[in-house]
């Protein structure tokens, strides 16, 4: 990032080639919407390209990244809960990114093998467990267990102490597994 702030693109691309693909993860997680994801991804790398000659490296550039898109993402879904709910077509049915969309399903007519169909039922349990966490419990949830970053990184990255990032994962665990029927 101090070569890109520098004004170097090709420095730029790399930090691009190196974090699109975790970024774009985090917000597919947190969205379900492949398109809004990908929205999202995009908005952050130029807000990120757009601040860079006032970049300052207090911390690791993972944390300044998802730092920026969690503000982003906190923005755009104030904007999204003032809207109506629109469900996209394009949407894959079990969370998987490259996995068969509710289009998919309709243009076939073929009936899905059980084994895709309780694959796609899990994944919809999964994915509207995960939507009914609180904002605060699901950013730590799909930083910390989607993401896989440690609890040092989420602290930074949520603005937080690391000690609330461990006991707001366990909360979130510990509804997840309730919703979900699983004992503790």
């Amino acid at each position: 990032m101090l070569r890109a702030r520098a004004g170097d693109a090709g420095a730029y691309a790399e930090l691009y080639d190196r974090w699109s693909g975790p970024l774009l993860r985090y917000f597919f997680h947190l969205s379900h919407d492949r398109e809004a994801s990908e929205d999202l991804l995009q908005e952050t790398f130029l807000r990120v390209w757009r601040a860079a000659p006032r970049y300052e490296p207090r911390a690791r550039f993972s944390t300044y990244l998802f730092q920026c898109g969690k503000n982003l993402w906190i923005n755009e879904r104030a904007k999204v809960l003032r809207r109506p709910l629109k469900v996209s077509l394009d949407a894959p049915l079990d969370g998987e990114e490259d996995g068969p969309t509710r289009v998919d399903g309709i243009d076939s007519g073929a009936p899905l093998p059980p084994e895709e169909v309780v694959r796609a039922e899990t994944g919809r349990r999964i994915r509207e467990a995960v939507e009914g966490l609180s904002d605060k419990l699901r950013e730590v949830f799909v930083l910390a267990g989607f993401q896989e970053l440690p609890y040092r990184d989420v602290a930074e990255i949520l603005g937080i102490p690391e000690g609330t990032v461990k006991s707001r994962m366990w909360a979130a665990v510990r509804q997840l597994r309730e919703r979900l029927g699983e004992e503790p």
